[in-house]
């Protein structure tokens, strides 16, 4: 059984415990200026409430040798991506996926378009905990924030928005849940990860 001091170690060496509110996502420009355009890609990530790194399933279907049967790989599936924003009273959110909706499917004409026009890539990323950055250069008290694990969605896409629920409770707020679906996600190499810096 590992002692105390051994578990501090392993935690300190590993640059603390992973946060699940230490998140950042990334999300693209939709060419048009868009909505994301006048919000900002920064406040699109304050207003991100929940979000997920995706699992992995191996698919597997068994293969007898003999008198025994054993598993055998051939190809994986993933999960759609949830993310839930909080709204303002512009509903700034709900327009963007709306927005990027509109460049898979044109309503007026009854028309899908090619997935090249509408595949966009999402980057879901892992911070540590805030260093202050007078600490480590001695100058201003702003906080940098390393980007510890990242993946990328590949061709990303929003499939669904959900519903918003109006009610009569005074201090209700509304919220943005989209799934994206994507053709497949990788982990984004360690020398490519970057900083946040928050003022």
């Amino acid at each position: 059984m590992a002692s105390i001091s051994e578990l501090k170690t392993s935690i300190t060496f590993g640059g603390g415990l992973a946060r699940t509110n230490k998140f950042l996502v990334t999300l693209p420009s939709l060419g048009s200026g868009g909505i994301i355009g006048f919000l900002g890609s920064r406040n699109m990530n304050i207003l991100c409430r929940s979000a997920q790194i995706p699992g992995k399933q191996i698919t597997t279907h068994e293969k007898r040798t003999g008198m025994k049967f054993e598993k055998v790989a051939y190809g994986y599936a993933v999960d759609d991506v949830t993310l839930t924003f909080m709204e303002t009273s512009t509903l700034p959110v709900r327009r963007y996926f709306e927005e990027w909706q509109e460049l898979i499917i044109n309503e007026d004409s009854q028309t899908a378009n090619y997935k090249s026009e509408y595949q966009k890539r999402v980057v879901i990323n892992q911070l540590a905990m805030p260093l202050p950055l007078g600490a480590l250069t001695g100058s201003l008290p702003i906080d940098v924030q390393a980007i510890t694990y990242a993946v990328e969605l590949i061709n990303a896409f929003p499939t669904s928005i959900t519903a918003i629920e109006y009610n009569n409770e005074a201090d209700g707020f509304v919220e943005t849940t989209v799934a994206l679906s994507y053709t497949r996600f990788k982990r984004i190499p360690a020398g490519q990860l970057s900083f946040s810096v928050n003022i």
